[in-house]
């Protein structure tokens, strides 16, 4: 099975595979950049935006690079203001060629008010590692794994958004 994603980060491409791996064999990930085609970091319905844009694109890379894939995947993070609070959510996306769309999200964490407006004009990453003095969370742990002692990693929620989309695909479309 080949799978098309839209990014490059090793963290989001090893969850990808785990999830995937959980229930079929011989997953390929094949890894692109495109486009999310919304802010570095996306606010509320921009997040899912942002996912839907890269498949959109990514389904556009494989016809100008003549690849065949079972499934494009996407995810994108951002910061989302649900009950007065902001949180901090990652939105996965599964397509294929035969219609098949399934989205979910990751578990979300809140963000005190004071870190908002660093996080959208800066970037998350960025916020996060001057917090925690930090040179690449984003790359390993992320800001969960600062904030839960180590207890949670970045890849672990990014596995679980994955988890939660692939519930179409292994259902028959559910």
């Amino acid at each position: 099975m080949k799978v098309l994603i839209a990014t490059e980060n090793n963290v989001k491409v090893e969850a990808c595979q785990e999830a995937f791996e959980t229930y079929f064999e011989d997953v390929e990930v094949i890894v692109a950049h495109v486009s999310s085609e919304v802010p570095e970091m996306p606010c509320n319905d921009e997040i899912g935006q942002g996912t839907k844009n890269r498949i959109k694109n990514l389904k556009q890379y494989a016809k100008e690079n003549h690849l065949q894939v079972d499934y494009y995947v996407a995810v994108e993070s951002g910061i989302n203001n649900f009950f007065d609070s902001w949180m901090i959510t990652s939105v996965a996306g599964i397509e294929n060629d035969s219609g098949l769309k399934s989205y979910s999200t990751s578990p979300s964490y809140p963000i005190p008010d004071v870190y908002v407006n660093p996080i959208i004009t800066e970037g998350l990453g960025i916020v996060m590692d001057r917090i925690f003095a930090d040179d690449d969370s984003g790359h390993h742990k992320g800001g969960i794994g600062f904030l839960t002692h180590g207890k949670i990693t970045r890849k672990q929620l990014l596995f679980e958004s994955f988890m939660m989309a692939l519930i179409r695909v292994i259902n028959d479309n559910w």
